[in-house]
């Protein structure tokens, strides 16, 4: 009596993986806990860290927010991309202004997703671009084309220096222009770019190569 052969079950697939990258821990936890079935998840909360786990982890797709210790989302992506260049990255922000949504396609991002939209909306984000679909600009996530140079070469090199941390009275020292003057082109690139404080300035100048 000839016995059946048994049978090996084939091996699953191994899921696709997902770098976090997020300086709160409840949100860290929280998506984990929803994608664990579906990616292998992979969290980090600061910005060097992020990038070693792109190298060690060889993440299918980076999540980024874009404050996070030790640097800036935007600079973070660049140095991601600058040894992956293939590696889709998806921003996650609290920040939902066109500003940003513009300096993160600028870095090559593939998406946008506001930490205001439901969960779901990322996890769709993130099929999304594992699929390589395209996101029109009919959803939530699109990310709006790169805008062309907002500022003259006046404001610029005033940005650069506010972005450094110098004063009105030291960057009218510094581009023999008068303290009034200086503190003018303040006002005129928060209100060309949309911004409301020095933090936003300095974030929008690391953003867009400027500082």
């Amino acid at each position: 009596m000839t016995l059946p052969m048994a049978t090996t079950p084939s091996p699953s697939l191994p899921l696709p993986r997902v770098l976090l990258g997020d300086d709160h821990p409840l949100i860290l936890d929280a998506l984990t806990q929803m994608m664990k079935e579906n990616f292998d998840v992979h969290t980090v909360d600061n910005c060097q860290s992020f990038i070693d786990a792109v190298d060690e982890f060889e993440p299918d797709v980076a999540v980024l927010d874009i404050s996070m210790p030790g640097g800036d989302g935007f600079t973070t992506a660049r140095r991601a991309l600058q040894r992956h260049p293939k590696l889709p990255i998806v921003f996650l922000s609290m920040h939902s202004d066109v500003m940003y949504k513009e300096q993160a396609a600028k870095v090559g991002a593939k998406a946008f997703v506001s930490k205001r939209l439901p969960a779901q909306d990322l996890l769709s984000t993130i099929e999304k671009v594992l699929l390589n679909e395209d996101l029109s600009a009919g959803n939530p996530e699109a990310l709006p084309e790169p805008s062309e140079e907002k500022l003259t070469i006046r404001q610029r090199e005033v940005l650069h220096l506010i972005a450094t941390g110098c004063t009105a009275k030291e960057i009218a020292h510094q581009l023999s222009i008068s303290v009034r003057t200086a503190e003018f082109h303040r006002a005129a690139i928060m209100h060309r770019l949309g911004l409301h404080s020095t933090a936003e300035m300095t974030r929008y100048a690391i953003a867009s190569g400027v500082a």
